[in-house]
C-alpha cells in the first residue's frame, strides 16, 4: 500500500490499524438531492450539476450487505480498571535504542517525505505501562514496507517510536508531522523503545503477562488477534482474550466481548453480549454505555428506542466521550425517529471537534458545505475538513477533494483534489471508490487527468493520461483498492 497527499497525512504511509469509529458504506448516486437516512446520506453542492458528491457522516450500522462491524475506539480511562488480577503490576521490559534513518523522497512526487509504516497511537495509559512504556506516549508500529526506509533501517511490529531527533513523540499526527517537515533524502535520529529482538520474542513476552493476569495485556493480544496485526487474524483466539479479561473483572473486557458477541465474531450472542456491556455500563464504563446506545438506535437484538439511544449517547457525552457527542449530533441531524434538530447538532458536533475529535471535525464541515443548522461557508467547511484529514478521517478526506476540484472555499487545485482522493482510494474508502468508477462525470478532467497521473505513478495504470475514465481507468482503480 502506497501513500500520497499535500498533508501531513502523507508523510508516513498508513495512518493507523483499527480504531476508527464508523465504518463507511456505499451510497446509490440519485439524480435529485435525496433524503438523508441512516444507511444513504449524501446532498447536492449547488455547483455540481445535480449529481451528488459531498458525503455525510454515516452512523455506526447495524448491519446490511455493505456495511462493516465498526471497531471498537480507543478507551479512554486510568489505570484503574485492572479487576484485581495478579499481573496488573507487571510490565513488559526492552531497552530505548536509537535508529538512524533516512527520510525517503516519494517516487514520482520527490518533494514528499515517507517512511514507509503502518502505525496505532498507544492512548490507553494503563496499555502504555504494560507495554513498558516510561509515559502514557509512544507509536505502535504495526507493519513496514517491504524495501522502505523504515525496513531497511531495522525497524519492525512490535517497536515504539517515541521521539525523532529527540523530540517526543506522543501521537500519530505528531509523527506525521514530523516527518512531513523534513526535507526528502535527508537523515535523521528515531527513538525507538524494542521489547524483544523479533516480533516472536515480543508476542511471547506479551502472552506471558496476558496469561500471568494481565488485563491490558489481554485485551492488547485480543486486538491484535482480532485485527490481524502482527499475527494471523483469528476472531476465536480475540474472543478468548477478551472473555478472559472479563471474566478478571475489567470493565473494558465486558465491553470488548460483548461486541464481539454482538458483531458476530466469531459467534453472535446478541442477549449475552447486552449483559456483558450493560454490566460495563453499570462499573461506569463511558464507552460501554455509549455501545450500549448503539444497541437500543440500531434495535441490536431488541426493538428500536431511539429516544433511550439518545439519553445513553447523551449520558456518554456528558462525561467527555466524544464518539457519543458525534452519535447526538447524528441523531438529531434526522433520519433516526426523533425530531431533527440541526441546530444541536452542530452544537453537539462542535462540541467533538473542539476536543479534538476527527469525526465531529469531519461532521461539523458537512454542515458548513451543506447549510445545514448553520449558514452555507465553505470557507469555515474546508477548515474543519483540513483538520479531518490530517487526522485521517476518510470523509473529511474525500469532502475536503471536492472543494478543491469545484474551488469552494479553497482556490481549485485539481492536483490537490486527486492528491486526496488517491489518500482516501489507498485507504479503502467505500464511498471514494464508488464515486470514481460510476461518478467520475461530475469530477473535473483536470482532475481526472491528475488522478490518472498519480494511478501511473502507483503502477496500476498504463494507459492514455487524458482524462477520459475509460474501462482501463476504471480498471486501474479496482486493481489499486483490491490490492490494499
Amino acid at each position: 500500500m502506497r501513500g500520497l497527499s499535500i498533508t501531513a497525512l502523507a508523510a508516513a504511509i498508513w495512518l493507523g490499524s483499527g480504531f476508527v469509529l464508523f465504518s463507511p458504506v456505499f451510497a446509490t448516486e440519485p439524480e435529485a438531492e435525496p433524503a438523508v437516512t441512516w444507511g444513504q446520506r449524501s446532498v447536492v453542492l449547488e455547483a455540481d450539476g445535480g449529481r451528488d458528491i459531498i458525503r455525510l457522516l454515516p452512523p455506526p450500522s447495524g448491519g446490511g450487505a455493505n456495511s462493516q462491524t465498526p471497531s471498537m475506539p480507543d478507551l479512554p480511562f486510568p489505570p484503574t480498571d485492572t479487576g484485581g488480577a495478579p499481573g496488573q503490576g507487571a510490565r513488559l521490559t526492552g531497552r530505548t535504542i536509537e535508529v538512524p534513518i533516512r527520510f525517503e523522497p516519494w517516487p514520482g512526487y520527490e518533494t514528499l517525505s515517507y517512511i514507509g509504516v503502518r502505525f496505532d497511537s498507544v492512548t490507553d495509559p494503563t496499555l502504555a505501562f504494560t507495554l513498558g512504556l516510561r509515559r502514557h506516549t509512544g507509536v505502535f508500529i504495526t507493519e513496514t514496507t517491504p524495501g522502505g526506509p523504515a525496513g531497511l533501517a531495522g525497524l519492525r511490529f512490535g517497536d515504539f517510536i517515541t521521539a525523532i531527533d529527540g523530540t517526543p513523540v506522543t501521537e500519530t499526527r505528531q509523527l506525521v508531522q514530523e516527518i512531513e517537515s523534513r526535507q526528502p533524502g535527508t537523515d535523521g535520529l528515531l527513538t525507538v523503545w524494542r521489547v524483544a529482538d523479533d516480533a516472536s520474542g515480543y508476542l511471547a513476552e506479551l502472552r506471558h503477562l496476558a496469561e500471568g493476569g494481565s488485563t491490558p495485556a489481554m485485551l492488547f493480544l485480543g486486538k491484535l488477534y482480532s485485527n490481524g496485526t502482527g499475527v494471523p487474524r483469528d476472531a476465536t483466539e480475540a474472543l478468548t482474550w477478551y472473555r478472559t479479561a472479563a471474566l478478571a473483572g475489567s470493565t473494558n473486557g465486558m465491553l470488548f466481548y460483548g461486541d464481539a458477541l454482538a458483531s458476530g465474531a466469531p459467534i453472535k450472542d446478541v442477549v449475552e453480549a447486552e449483559r456483558w456491556i450493560r454490566k460495563a455500563a453499570d462499573a461506569g464504563n463511558v464507552a460501554a454505555v455509549y455501545r450500549l446506545g448503539r444497541m437500543y438506535r440500531d434495535g441490536e437484538g431488541r426493538p428500536r428506542d431511539p429516544l433511550e439511544a439518545l439519553n445513553l449517547f447523551k449520558q456518554a457525552a456528558e462525561a467527555n466521550y466524544t464518539p457519543a457527542m458525534v452519535a447526538v449530533g447524528l441523531m438529531l441531524e434526522g433520519g433516526s425517529g426523533i425530531e431533527a434538530d440541526h441546530l444541536q447538532a452542530v452544537r453537539w458536533y462542535r462540541r467533538a471537534a473542539d476536543a479534538g475529535d476527527a469525526d465531529g471535525m469531519a461532521a461539523l464541515g458537512t454542515m458548513y458545505s451543506t447549510g445545514r443548522g448553520v449558514e452555507r461557508d465553505y470557507v469555515t467547511a474546508a477548515t474543519w475538513y483540513d483538520e479531518g484529514a490530517k487526522r485521517g478521517q476518510l470523509l473529511a478526506i474525500h469532502n475536503i477533494a471536492v472543494l478543491y476540484d469545484k474551488g469552494l472555499g479553497v482556490s481549485r487545485n485539481a492536483q490537490t483534489a486527486a492528491d486526496y482522493i488517491y489518500r482516501a482510494l489507498e485507504m479503502g474508502y467505500p464511498f471514494t471508490y464508488q464515486q470514481m468508477t460510476q461518478n467520475s462525470q461530475s469530477w473535473s478532467r483536470d482532475f481526472r487527468r491528475e488522478l490518472q497521473l498519480r494511478l501511473a505513478s502507483g503502477g496500476y495504470y498504463g494507459g492514455a493520461l487524458d482524462g477520459a475514465f475509460g474501462r482501463s481507468t476504471l480498471d486501474a482503480i479496482s486493481r489499486m483498492v483490491e490490492t490494499q
